[in-house]
């Protein structure tokens, strides 16, 4: 019988098939966080990649109640987190022969990582066998931080066409010597966070500006280089509607407007898409070219 392994201590020793040794040498199992720092209730991710060594296709896959994927997760003060729902099992992982398949997986929502402090943890994945015997591969260890970030701005709203209160907070948290700008919504009723998320990189000496329009939708208007603004909407429920990007115009400084109908427009501004000032640097690079005909 195997253990789960949601405690350390019983991750070894594992049963072991004759050869278990070539064949964890040929499934390369490693793993690494999206980032290694987050903010409370943001998604906490990390990154798997397996790699097929064996000389043929493999498909992981779970066994009854038993998943072929589990993380040995544990706090700052060394206790194992269990995971919130009891046993997960995670899909089916095909392998091609000498092939590396890289899966991302959101541990925050099978884990209490949300919980500010320092986190590590492995992941195990288990290898079927013959009968009831399991190989077991595990990966490097990895660390990520939780963290809190400094709220800026925050507005209770009610959610259109029901009773439901929320409150919309707007976040700034600094990683990698970068300010960037977080949404978070909490539902009143709960307490919970109902989405927590970042908006980008944003420069905090253009002190950003936020309203709520007549749908109570959150409109935010911040700087995210030196001359260009972004215009991000998010509502109710913590949905990202969308975001248009503005430099500066003639007319001075972009600022929101709201009219009488509860429309929030931004004026003193001149639209920008960056997409398609991509599109024109690159046909101006190509016309610049010579055409081969000129080289003779």
């Amino acid at each position: 019988m195997i253990l789960p392994l949601h405690r350390y201590c019983v991750l070894v020793p594992l049963v072991l098939l004759s050869g278990a040794a070539s064949l964890s040498a040929q499934i390369q199992v490693s793993l690494r966080m999206a980032k290694t720092e987050y903010v409370a209730n943001e998604a906490v991710q990390a990154v798997l990649t397996l790699t097929n060594r064996v000389g043929r296709d493999v498909t992981l896959h779970s066994v009854g109640p038993q998943s072929w994927l589990d993380f040995a997760l544990k706090n700052e003060r060394g206790v194992p987190l269990s995971p919130i729902r009891g046993m997960v099992l995670f899909q089916a992982v095909h392998l091609p022969v000498g092939q590396a398949v890289s899966k991302t997986f959101t541990l925050s929502k099978h884990y209490r990582v949300s919980e500010l402090g320092r986190y590590s943890g492995f992941a195990a994945v288990r290898m079927p066998g013959t009968g009831s015997t399991t190989t077991t591969i595990t990966s490097n260890r990895v660390r990520f931080d939780v963290t809190k970030a400094r709220v800026i701005y925050r507005q209770k709203v009610g959610v259109p066409g029901s009773k439901a209160v929320r409150e919309y907070r707007v976040m700034s948290f600094t990683a990698n010597k970068k300010s960037l700008l977080y949404i978070e919504v909490e539902d009143q009723a709960t307490g919970r966070a109902l989405r927590t998320y970042s908006l980008g990189e944003v420069i905090m000496f253009g002190k950003p500006s936020f309203t709520v329009d007549g749908a109570n939708n959150l409109n935010l208007l911040y700087l995210t280089t030196p001359t260009l603004y972004v215009h991000a909407r998010v509502n109710p429920d913590g949905k990202f509607l969308g975001e248009t990007h503005v430099k500066r115009g003639s007319s001075g400084t972009p600022r929101f407007v709201t009219f009488a109908n509860g429309d929030v427009r931004v004026a003193g501004g001149v639209a920008y898409d960056p997409a398609q000032e991509q599109a024109n640097r690159a046909k101006i690079r190509r016309l610049s070219e010579r055409p081969p005909f000129a080289y003779r």
